[in-house]
């Protein structure tokens, strides 16, 4: 996979100092400019040849004021160049140097986009809130990877960008593998037609478990009943009038069946199993082109990790835990799921942290995950790249902010 060496910026003239004058810099506050970014690579079709993937921003100057940086991203979003950028560059746009010390630096940086701060419904995964609409970003350990998603991916509901912050950079490992979910469309397509073919048809289909813990319990990186659905239930209520309101908080997600499971006098309201079908292939909004836009592959490779692959899908622990499923409920073929895992580890780009980086995604654009793969240890958003997260050593924390675009 070649690294692209940014050396002028004549894909965004708008930030291009050369070409800008020194009263227009001042009008228009014009603060960033392309560097160099070695994890960078060059995205396949249907893009242009020489697109830069991700597009990496730095200021002008070193140690601009926070204040300075902030009027400069409001004015480049208001006037869209933001979001041309993203459509541009595959749809990531990472930017080094901010020089952002703290959480509530990164939730000044982040909310100078002047979009809306997504609401979680159903997370089945936990985050701790550190500053407005800033939150941790997996609470998994250190060894444990997030394989390639869509973030929300197995939801009707899910935010339209992601911002990722390094409070805390890796010693070693850590990085965050990003690919775009147009370009992994159409190598699928090409690849195995037939499931690109099952998947417009069919649709995709996942559960999600949700044990009743107490509401504070972190003993787990997932989510519990109460933390994921339990957002109106007072301490106060009755067992039928605390499954009421969480029923109602689940159909807020159109798309969602559920049943209660393993009540007993000691759990009285019971666990919570939630099955969503969903579309597999989503057209995205700014460019109308299809986007493998799904949780497939996190789950695929999740369970191939567990041991649960096969029928009757029990992993280790002893706990059902399948792969998705078509929407009807028939097998997906794990060749298929195997040969987007080899494309997706051809075409994408491992993005390295320092503290003060912050990766922006375009949720429709990219998939991510926490980097492991197999040779290595209700809008229509944010449809464009997915992403995931390796092992690391060290101290490393990232932060994340998700935001709607505007009504």
């Amino acid at each position: 996979m070649a690294s692209v060496q940014v050396q002028v910026a004549s894909e965004v003239p708008f930030l291009n100092r050369k070409e800008t004058s020194e009263e227009e810099k001042k009008n228009d506050l014009i603060s960033f400019a392309p560097v160099s970014y070695s994890p960078s690579i060059t995205l396949q079709y249907p893009y242009p040849p020489n697109t830069i993937f991700p597009l990496a921003l730095s200021p002008v100057q070193a140690g601009l004021p926070l204040h300075d940086l902030i009027d400069s991203i409001k004015r480049l979003s208001a006037a869209g160049k933001i979001r041309d950028l993203l459509n541009a560059h595959g749809g990531a746009i990472f930017f080094k140097d901010l020089g952002l010390r703290s959480a509530e630096e990164f939730s000044q940086f982040a909310q100078a986009f002047g979009w809306t701060p997504h609401e979680d419904i159903g997370n089945p995964v936990r985050r701790t809130v550190v500053a407005y609409n800033v939150a941790t970003a997996n609470e998994g350990p250190n060894t444990m990877p997030v394989y390639p998603h869509n973030e929300f991916g197995l939801s009707p509901h899910y935010p339209a960008y992601v911002f990722f912050y390094c409070l805390s950079a890796p010693e070693s490992g850590g990085e965050t593998p990003i690919n775009n979910s147009l370009v992994l469309y159409e190598r699928l397509k090409e690849a195995v037609p037939e499931f690109i073919d099952e998947l417009a048809e069919k649709g995709v289909k996942y559960q999600l478990f949700y044990p009743n813990k107490p509401r504070p319990d972190t003993s787990s990186p997932g989510t519990s009943v109460l933390q994921s659905y339990g957002v109106k239930v007072q301490d106060t209520d009755s067992v039928d009038e605390a499954r009421r309101k969480i029923e109602l908080e689940i159909k807020r997600l159109p798309t969602a069946t559920w049943v209660w499971e393993n009540q007993s006098e000691a759990n009285p309201l019971g666990d919570l199993r939630v099955w969503q079908r969903l579309p597999a292939l989503r057209q995205h909004p700014q460019t109308g082109r299809t986007t493998f836009f799904n949780n497939m592959i996190s789950r695929f490779l999740s369970a191939q990790a567990a041991g649960s692959l096969e029928p009757p899908h029990i992993n280790k622990d002893g706990r059902y835990q399948p792969p998705a499923f078509y929407g009807d409920g028939s097998p997906i073929p794990h060749r298929y799921l195997q040969t987007a895992v080899e494309i997706v580890k051809q075409t994408r780009s491992l993005i390295t942290w320092k503290e003060g980086d912050v990766l922006l995604l375009d949720q429709p654009f990219i998939k991510q995950a926490r980097a492991i793969l197999a040779n290595r240890s209700v809008k229509i958003q944010n449809l464009a790249v997915q992403h995931a997260r390796e092992p690391w050593t060290g101290q490393r924390k990232l932060l994340a902010s998700l935001w709607d675009e505007n009504n």
